[in-house]
């Protein structure tokens, strides 16, 4: 039966299914072998048309084919674990149940039977949706072992039992499990290395990966000496020549061999025995690395060996390749990071530039801002947003008049509306600014700074919680930093008295909420952004003091109509304005 596969025919997809479900029963289960021409053409067509379920499923098929028609026992697992990664990256539960239930035949017929219940038990956990009758066919295989080998109902058999532990599948099983959720590659090396080094039984492995740019090869592991990076030419000693030629070679004995590069031993101190190198493929088959496992523990490196090694070195490419990929995608996010992060400071610092006595306001505004987000259990996220936000919430002021920008004395009227211009231009020059949605966010809240909580700000004229939450935030920032600093026409005010204008603001100019949240900041930590670069003259005597009380409880001291403040209060106050006065 020959099935074409089209990416438009959903029902021929289905009837694939269903052809290689009614296999699994009239074949599979009955140790009927299929014609390879038909199970490769289907394999083909599968992949050309990216059913990976479908691939997953004709490679588990292929491998018990073959076993069953003469193929070598490590051949096949190697191919039985390569269907296990594909049905696991399609999250397949059919593939995995077919994938685990043919290992399961493989090793009955190996006699191994207590790994083949194993396995089989493993199948009929996995739950799908397909034809009901699955689970009845393998649950019929299990019974009919188990009664075939009633010696074994005795023994408690649990899912990759202990008594596994130097079975060729468990080994590949193992590495799979360990692998499939690592993304750091130096602990991927490490775990690839150590699981090689138990199902070989081995004194040691070292993982070398290929560094092309450099045509070098490099490890960090070496278990017993992870503080060494071993790192030479990729031309040079065994693993050089096997990086080069792609072979496998097996040594008994190191030293007598031409390719062995005695420099790593003299280096670190280790004998060297006897060796099996190989080189590590990726799905392109290109080599990426290579395997060098040393001084196995009884006699030498067997061509068992050397086929569990190459079974695991599949899943091992593919995931050291994926590791690589996602390593470089987080150097490239995090170029792309600085690159951004960069782009904001410039276009900060060209505020600043405008107007030298207002220099230090956004990055002060940015400040208050990552305390309030703190205070307010913000995500990393929109903290961050908030903070690019409070940078660039005065951008727009690049396009006011420096005669206006930079007056001495109060604004008239025509000068003040176009000055409330800023806001308006913030949003348009951020606006056109592409980045990613995130980006639109900041637009959004920088050119909201100026809104009222009830509804009298500009340039919407926004109300309440139709205010960005980074608006709110950024309002009770920016009127604090421009009360408490010196502008062209006066000194910054009292502390009382900027004080009073917050609590005096809520509900009308601030969200109360973020208001409160932000007189809930330490005495200390405010001093510290208005000092700015000299925080460091606040005394260590007084850190402790400027620690234990917040703003709320500052304004109350200040407030205390009766004046009936005790001599700590006094210090209070006293302590808090000597460095509040400090560039005054």
């Amino acid at each position: 039966m020959v099935i074409t596969l089209k990416n438009t025919d959903i029902s021929n997809y289905q009837k694939i299914k269903e052809y290689l479900i009614d296999s699994f029963f009239n074949r599979i289960c009955k140790n009927l072998p299929f014609k390879n021409d038909e199970l490769i053409y289907l394999h083909k067509n599968a992949i050309a048309n990216k059913f990976f379920d479908i691939v997953s499923i004709v490679m588990s098929y292929l491998a018990l084919n073959n076993y069953l028609t003469g193929a070598r026992y490590y051949q096949t697992v190697n191919l039985l674990n390569d269907a296990k990664y594909i049905a696991n990256s399609s999250s397949s539960a059919l593939a995995q149940k077919i994938n685990l239930f043919c290992a399961g035949l493989v090793e009955y017929h190996e006699k191994n039977i207590e790994i083949s219940l194993d396995l089989i038990k493993g199948s009929l956990l996995i739950k799908t949706n397909e034809n009901k009758d699955l689970n009845a066919a393998i649950l019929a295989f299990k019974e009919k072992t188990e009664k075939e080998n009633p010696t074994l109902n005795s023994k408690k058999i649990s899912f990759i039992p202990n008594e596994m532990k130097d079975n060729a599948l468990l080994a590949l099983l193992q590495v799979g499990r360990s692998i499939a959720i690592e993304t750091n590659i130096d602990s991927l090396l490490e775990i690839i290395a150590r699981q090689i080094e138990k199902a070989l039984c081995a004194d040691r492995c070292t993982v070398f990966l290929l560094d092309d740019e450099h045509n070098e090869l490099w490890s960090k592991v070496a278990p017993g000496l992870e503080s060494i990076e071993i790192r030479f030419s990729a031309t040079k000693g065994l693993a050089g020549h096997v990086a080069t030629t792609g072979e496998t070679i097996n040594i008994k004995n190191a030293y007598e061999n031409e390719y062995f590069n005695k420099e790593i031993d003299i280096k670190t101190g280790y004998k060297t025995r006897n060796i099996l190198c190989m080189p590590i493929r990726n799905l392109s088959h290109q080599i990426v690395g290579v395997f060098q496992v040393l001084n196995k523990f009884e006699g030498d490196f067997t061509q068992k060996d050397e086929d569990l090694l190459l079974a695991i070195g599949s899943s091992a490419g593919i995931a050291l390749e994926n590791a690589n990929l996602f390593d470089k995608q987080k150097k490239l996010i995090e170029e792309q990071r600085n690159l951004f992060t960069s782009f904001i400071n410039a276009l900060s610092a060209s505020i600043d530039a405008r107007d030298k006595i207002t220099s230090g306001h956004s990055k002060r505004v940015m400040l208050y801002a990552d305390l309030i987000c703190d205070k307010c259990a913000l995500s990393k996220k929109e903290k961050e947003i908030i903070k690019n936000a409070a940078l660039l919430h005065d951008i727009g002021k690049i396009g006011i008049k420096d005669s206006i920008l930079q007056k001495e004395g109060k604004l008239t009227p025509d000068e003040y509306e176009h000055i409330k211009e800023h806001v308006k231009l913030t949003d348009n020059i951020l606006g056109k600014v592409y980045i990613s949605k995130n980006f639109k966010e900041v637009a959004s809240i920088a050119s909201s700074h100026h809104e009222r909580y009830d509804g009298s700000g500009y340039f919407k004229g926004l109300k309440g919680e139709e205010i960005p939450l980074g608006g709110r935030i950024l309002a009770v920032c920016d009127v604090f930093d421009a009360v408490t600093s010196k502008r062209h026409y006066r000194d910054k005010m009292e502390i009382k008295d900027a004080l009073q204008i917050m609590v005096k603001g809520k509900n009308s100019h601030f969200d109360e909420n973020i208001t409160d949240a932000f007189l809930d900041i330490s005495m200390y930590d405010i001093l510290n952004i208005i000092l700015g670069d000299n925080k460091d003259i606040i005394e260590e005597k007084d850190q402790n003091l400027l620690k234990e009380f917040n703003l709320s409880q500052l304004y109350g001291i200040l407030n205390n109509e009766d004046n009936a403040i005790n001599q700590k209060e006094k210090n209070i106050v006293r302590t808090f304005n000597k460095y509040y006065r400090y560039n005054s």
